[in-house]
């Protein structure tokens, strides 16, 4: 993912966190608030998940993903991908389809 489009700072994360809408599935959660600043990801993985090299896959595979629909993703809004302990089952393909239909679910697919 190109630099341009990360959320970095931890007061980004409370504030989408305190103020934005939650959408979730089983094995992920979108948070997203409306943004002046473009579209900016982030990505949060717990220790609930697994051990440090599971949650880095974890965090790896949903980044890749998010890359890829990334020209299809409402660029209005700032986002949150929080990972739920079954993610570190999945490959990159079924985690990639359940980031698609979280968004869908969202509404912020074009």
């Amino acid at each position: 993912m190109q630099r341009q489009y990360r959320l970095k700072s931890s007061n980004a994360f409370k504030y989408i966190y305190k103020k934005g809408e939650t959408v979730s599935s089983s094995k992920l959660v979108l948070h997203f608030v409306k943004s002046n600043k473009g579209l900016k990801v982030g990505f949060s993985v717990s220790k609930a998940v697994g051990k440090s090299v599971v949650r880095n896959r974890v965090k790896r595979l949903l980044r890749e993903n998010f890359r890829a629909l990334i020209d299809r993703v409402d660029s209005g809004y700032s986002y949150i991908v929080s990972a739920k302990p079954q993610a570190a089952e999945m490959d990159f393909h079924e985690l990639g389809r359940a980031l698609e239909d979280l968004l869908n679910k969202a509404g912020k697919l074009r």
